[in-house]
């Protein structure tokens, strides 16, 4: 998780206020937010038990995108809805105009992700495939 670590006085400032507007955020009840100081480090606990860790070997299940991908998860989340599909051919078209060659790469990273297993088995358990 790595945690936070207070590098100024204006940022002290803003979790100290943060953490005292919202002390039910906080699912720690020994964070202290009276007053953080500059240098203070703060780190919560895993948002996933043992089990999620163990099975996935992740500490969360939040994914960053990379930003190259932005284009291609759009087509992936526009294609996973049922009610979204049938856009699909005018948002790749829309897609294409506006990034000319770039437009094939970034189509074919979202069609691999869209016949991987991942989504084959999500889609199966929608009762889609």
């Amino acid at each position: 998780m790595g945690g936070c670590t207070i590098e100024s006085e204006a940022e002290a400032r803003a979790f100290t206020a943060a953490m005292r507007a919202h002390p039910a955020a906080w699912p720690t009840p020994d964070i202290n937010p009276a007053p953080v100081q500059v240098g203070d480090t703060l780190e919560l606990a895993p948002c996933v038990g043992p089990d999620y860790r163990q099975r996935f070997k992740r500490e969360c299940p939040r994914v960053e995108l990379w930003p190259e991908n932005a284009q291609a998860a759009e087509l992936v989340f526009a294609a996973l809805p049922e009610h979204t599909r049938p856009l699909l051919p005018a948002y790749v078209e829309a897609l294409s105009a506006e990034l000319g060659d770039e437009a094939g790469p970034v189509v074919l990273r979202a069609f691999r992700v869209l016949q991987g297993a991942a989504v084959n088995a999500w889609l199966k358990a929608q009762g889609d495939a």
